[in-house]
């Protein structure tokens, strides 16, 4: 067998890989590319698989080859990490090629690990961050729709069903000063307006206040990220008579606020990319 190849099930390669990575040409040895038998890389370079080449018989990947220098150097020495400006723009690339210790480093890095771990950690204290997210885009865009406005104003609302103890029921005297505490609405959309998002508390790992608020400030500049002029608040879960906002119709459904938050949608200012 000739030393300078590697064979797997009938297909061999030659110890020196010639790549043509969305048309950038790159050199690197078979042994670099297998490094971590679970990536994409080595993976494709198994021998299992049949892999298209260029005119030039360079094997030829089809993704864009800006940063895959940095991918390149990391399977060479993994002391080799990409310029602080690049590092996200390599765990993309990280993930794609599934390099694991790579995307381990890269998000524990400085300027990822905010993002990557501490939001993260955020979004993962409510059930389905995502569709929230995807939830609160919908609102705002059924508002400009609707009524043709300029700036969607959104309130994400949270609140704890707390039906009211058995024992106030027998006792009319006691009722009334225990609903003197509360300012009560028929429907959530009463309460917080037809735009509006109401999480239930047993959704949100927490105090929900306390959740909501970083929450909100997750969401905001989740939402800034991905284009969109949107600012946010919180609003007070009181009345101007200092009672407690809360949407009730019947003694087991009493659904007490516990956050409030006002997001705002600035469309005129969003910068769009044609």
């Amino acid at each position: 067998m000739d030393p300078y190849r590697m064979t797997d099930n009938n297909n061999s390669f030659p110890s020196v890989i010639n790549l043509n990575v969305g048309g950038k040409i790159f050199a690197t040895r078979l042994s670099t590319l297998l490094k971590y038998p679970d990536s994409v890389l080595a993976v494709m370079f198994s021998g299992r698989h049949v892999i298209d080449k260029d005119s030039d018989g360079n094997y030829f990947i089809d993704r864009d080859g800006t940063h895959f220098n940095h991918i390149l150097n990391f399977l060479r020495n993994d002391q080799d990490i990409p310029p602080v400006a690049l590092a996200e723009a390599v765990l993309k690339e990280a993930i794609f090629y599934g390099i694991t210790p790579l995307i381990d480093t890269l998000k524990n890095s400085p300027p990822l690990f905010a993002e990557y771990v501490v939001r993260q950690n955020i979004r993962e204290k409510i059930e389905d961050y995502s569709a929230v997210k995807e939830k609160l885009i919908d609102l705002a865009r059924e508002q400009v729709v609707e009524s043709g406005a300029i700036i969607s104003v959104v309130r994400v609302a949270t609140t704890k069903n707390q039906p009211i103890p058995g024992d106030l029921q027998f006792s009319k005297q006691v009722y009334k000063q225990f609903y003197r505490k509360f300012r009560t609405y028929k429907s959530f959309e009463s309460c917080f307006g037809k735009y509006h998002l109401h999480i239930p508390c047993e959704n949100i790992k927490g105090l929900p206040n306390v959740v909501m608020d970083v929450l909100a400030n997750c969401l905001r500049c989740d939402l800034n990220k991905e284009g969109y002029q949107c600012t946010h608040s919180a609003e007070g879960i009181h009345d101007e008579e200092h009672k407690l906002k809360t949407i009730t119709w019947s003694d087991e459904e009493f659904h007490v606020c516990t956050s409030c938050h006002v997001f705002r949608f600035d469309w005129l200012d969003t910068s769009l990319q044609f």
